[in-house]
């Protein structure tokens, strides 16, 4: 009987509020603390950079406003600065209020934004787009170049109709240049423009990456899932190349919710940290009250009121392991098991269920059955959903507890990103999954920064909520879980195995031969993915957009038999016999 594909993760890029996700900048950038100074330096010549505050000048370095500079010696002074501003802080009044209508009417200022100085719109022509879809061609483009595989070989290898894109938002684009300018126009006075409409729907994400960046004629599209929104697309890419019908997908999400009519509305709902109960909390905590300490609003599993937004844009690409061994691509993880479930009756729209009971167990369950019980119980950690809201804390720990409990977990490792980044919504799991591999790179699970143990409400008889962070070799953890809640009863969970363990399945399947080549392989696109890298942390991120690219149009550019379809400029052809 022939063997389901090995759904394999072979890139991945991005940006949230903690930097680029390509060379797990924004994975160290969770971990500084645990870096050797060498890294260290590393992550804050490239964020530095990210910020606009230095640039190469030659093989010298100089400030942005041209003065000469030394730069390690830059970089250590200016440390605290630069780290300063990332993650989640206060909320920049241009971004949310660029036109200071409502500059004072801001209750809830904590936010995760992307670095300061940074603008994803300026590195290509960027035509009034919504920021998430600036973000999108940003974070794409990234995520190519840590793929490190001219995209054109892909199109040489596999069938037009054997590329799937997966990729959208669950609140849509409501900046001025999306459904927000469309609502705002005629209050003030003016006429929607003809983009509003079309930019700002969630799905357009999909739309830019294939319009604009792929070129791709094969699926498209996105399930909405509200918070749980990247789970489901990747449970959906996983699908895709089990059953055959894709050998590459790409999944991931953009989100920019950081503006006065969605924060307006989760204040609404209250389930945002506001200032008011910050400084509350704080002065419960005997910790600092003079001021909202907007580094740590969001509080996952701790004394807590409330979450943060947050934006990002985050990607992966996905394949079946013999397209992999065949390109030489990278192998960074596999996804061995997505689970979505919905809640059943309700009594609240907003309020947890029985779904991601479901989900998780499933997950376990299965990591039980290919790790082996020993293993899920000493070599897996999750990285929960931990928005930071009391109803959370309860719900979301009593289910990872009695889980744990059920297959004989104790101490399960829990850590939550979204104390750094804030919650971004449909891509939140994108976060997660960025920070997985980034352990799978150095060994360290970023702990929950913002807390100093759990709240007295939250299950943790078989949990070890992490405030410090748990550095391991890199190979030592076998398994990863994601977890996502979503309003309405959205519910998924992920099981992600490492490199290691991937590769150990992968040696079954194959020759020795066969894995010689493809280490051959592998040695040029470590070296693309090098340079990239490189070229990356001075500043040229080879952002790609190809509006009005080789355009193909019905009447000239296809052939279409009873058997075949044959588009101009791909060498495989689409295959309609079944």
């Amino acid at each position: 009987m022939n063997k389901k594909p090995l759904t394999v993760i072979t890139g991945f890029g991005g940006i949230n509020a903690s930097g680029r996700s390509s060379d797990y900048i924004g994975y160290k950038n969770l971990v500084f603390d645990s870096l050797e100074e060498k890294e260290q330096l590393k992550v804050l010549k490239d964020l530095a950079v990210t910020q606009q505050m230095i640039k190469p000048a030659g093989k010298k370095w100089e400030t942005n406003t041209g003065d000469s500079i030394q730069l390690n010696s830059y970089l250590q002074k200016k440390s605290d600065v630069i780290r300063e501003r990332t993650l989640v802080r206060k909320i920049e009044r241009d971004l949310y209020d660029p036109e200071g209508i409502i500059l004072d009417q801001i209750q809830a200022s904590a936010a995760g934004q992307l670095p300061a100085g940074f603008d994803p719109g300026q590195f290509y022509p960027s035509r009034q787009h919504p920021k998430a879809l600036q973000m999108t061609v940003f974070g794409m483009s990234d995520t190519l170049g840590q793929f490190g595989i001219d995209w054109s070989h892909i199109l040489k290898k596999v069938s037009p109709d054997q590329i799937a894109v997966f990729s959208g938002a669950a609140i849509g684009n409501m900046d001025n240049f999306g459904f927000g300018g469309m609502m705002q126009s005629r209050m003030k006075g003016s006429r929607s423009s003809s983009k509003n409409l079309a930019f700002g729907l969630v799905e357009m994400s999909a739309d830019f990456i294939n319009a604009y960046i792929l070129g791709n004629v094969g699926r498209t599209g996105h399930v909405v899932g509200a918070c749980a929104t990247f789970l489901f697309n990747l449970q959906l890419g996983k699908e895709n190349i089990e059953n055959g019908n894709a050998r590459v997908v790409v999944v991931g999400g953009a989100e920019a919710p950081i503006t006065p009519e969605i924060i307006d509305g989760f204040f609404a709902i209250n389930a945002l940290a506001n200032d008011k109960r910050m400084l509350e909390l704080q002065s419960q905590l005997n910790e600092p009250a003079n001021e909202p300490n907007q580094r740590k609003a969001c509080r996952p599993f701790g004394e807590n009121i409330g979450m943060v937004m947050g934006e990002s844009a985050q990607f992966i690409i996905l394949m079946d392991e013999e397209l992999a061994l065949e390109l030489g691509a990278k192998i960074y993880a596999s996804v061995q098991a997505v689970a979505s479930h919905a809640d059943g009756f309700k009594n609240s729209i907003s309020g947890p269920g029985v779904g991601n009971y479901i989900t998780l167990a499933k997950c376990v369950a299965e990591a039980s059955e290919i790790l082996g019980s020993k293993s899920l119980k000493d070599e897996t950690y999750v990285h929960a959903h931990g928005t930071g809201t009391p109803a959370n804390r309860t719900s979301e720990s009593h289910i990872l507890d009695k889980i744990a409990n059920v297959f004989g977990i104790k101490s399960w490792p829990i850590t939550a990103v979204k104390s750094y980044l804030g919650h971004s919504m449909a891509v939140a799991a994108g976060d997660q999954l960025s920070c997985v591999l980034g352990t799978w790179n150095k060994g360290i699970i970023p702990r929950i920064h913002s807390i100093t143990e759990p709240a007295e409400d939250v299950f943790d008889d078989n949990l070890n909520f992490l405030t410090e962070d748990k550095i391991e070799d890199p190979n030592f953890y076998k398994g990863a879980f994601l977890n996502a809640k979503g309003f309405g009863g959205n519910n998924a969970s992920a099981l992600i195995l490492g490199p290691d363990f991937t590769f150990s399945q992968i040696k079954k399947r194959y020759t020795k031969k066969a894995l010689k080549d493809y280490e051959r392989k592998l040695e040029n696109t470590r070296k693309s993915v090098l340079e990239y890298n490189e070229n990356a942390s001075k500043g040229d991120y080879n952002t790609i957009y190809k509006f009005n690219h080789e355009v193909l149009e019905g009447m000239h550019d296809i052939e279409i038999t009873k058997e075949k379809i044959k588009l101009k400029g791909y060498k495989k052809e689409i295959n309609l016999k079944s």
